[in-house]
């Protein structure tokens, strides 16, 4: 390890740091939104299993809050694991600002290969997880989409097929 290097390590793990909070702290507010979301299709779904559902409506109410909760659970279980591996990411660039500050504050630093090459990957893996965050940000709103697009589609091509055989078929009835 260099002066300049680990100048530049000891430099640059705030900067990373502080990315990675405030999408931390971005996601708290998701979770404090999420939950919200999630208490009263809770309350539906608790109150059914004391008292069962009876008739249609009901039915319907129930499964639309058991959608809703299972919906959250994807969503809190994806920002978990967010979360959790910005933990992880944050720690490793505490240990690697530490490295580089113990070796700039040594009397005789020596070469230090190996905390060099901790901080070398401990900034990669967090360059990645910045840079990769925004995207994989995008993963549930483009799935959600595709579950309301896809059946839809789904329903346009039956239709379709319908039409056409109809169309070949004068006599049928029209959807």
């Amino acid at each position: 390890m260099s002066e300049a290097y680990a100048g530049a390590v000891a430099g640059l793990v705030p900067v990373v740091l502080f990315l990675i909070m405030v999408e931390v702290a971005g996601h708290r507010n998701r979770l404090r939104t999420l939950f919200g979301e999630m208490a009263r299709p809770a309350a539906l779904v608790r109150a059914m299993a004391r008292r069962p559902a009876r008739g249609d409506a009901q039915l319907r109410r129930a499964a639309r809050a058991v959608e809703q909760l299972n919906s959250g659970v994807r969503n809190l279980a994806w920002v978990s694991a967010y979360l959790a591996v910005s933990a992880v990411t944050a720690v490793l660039l505490l240990d690697a600002e530490m490295r580089a500050l113990r070796w700039l504050a040594s009397a005789d630093p020596g070469p230090a290969a190996a905390d060099a090459r901790f901080c070398l990957v401990v900034l990669g893996i967090a360059f990645f997880r910045v840079g990769l965050g925004p995207l994989l940000d995008l993963v549930n709103p483009v799935r959600e989409g595709a579950e309301i697009i896809l059946p839809a589609l789904r329903s346009l091509h039956r239709l379709k097929a319908s039409v056409q055989e109809a169309d070949r078929d004068p006599g049928a009835p029209r959807p």
